[in-house]
């Protein structure tokens, strides 16, 4: 239950987040458990369309192939920009593109993290 918790205050902090850029945002709770592709996170701003799927810890991980996929559906039908979301404990949020996570198998290390991620301010630009 404590994981869930965790899970669920780092998506609900970054759905405020992403709503004070101007973002229209949804969380999905449960996203991996209906049987569609459903990220975390949905944001949408003018045309923009947004998909999350997040993480929250303290070290490295692997983001499971199916949920790539299920980012990589919502990329391909409906045009949205794909990222991992990854909250790191005590540093806040960082973002990596769908290419460049599935480019890594799916694994995301601390040296991963700080080559590849960007921040808040740029996803809500890119």
């Amino acid at each position: 239950m404590f994981k869930y918790m965790k899970g669920y205050r780092g998506e609900r902090e970054l759905v405020h987040k992403l709503s004070g850029l101007g973002f229209m945002v949804v969380r999905t709770p449960r996203s991996g458990r209906i049987g569609l592709a459903s990220p975390d996170i949905i944001a949408a701003k003018v045309g923009r369309l947004i998909v999350i799927e997040c993480k929250s810890r303290k070290s490295g991980f692997t983001v499971p192939a199916e949920q790539l996929d299920e980012l990589r559906e919502w990329k391909t039908k409906a045009g949205a920009k794909a990222y991992i979301g990854c909250k790191v404990s005590r540093r806040g949020w960082f973002f990596l593109r769908l290419d460049d996570v599935v480019k890594n198998k799916g694994n995301v290390g601390k040296k991963f993290l700080e080559e590849k991620s960007i921040t808040i301010e740029k996803l809500a630009a890119d």
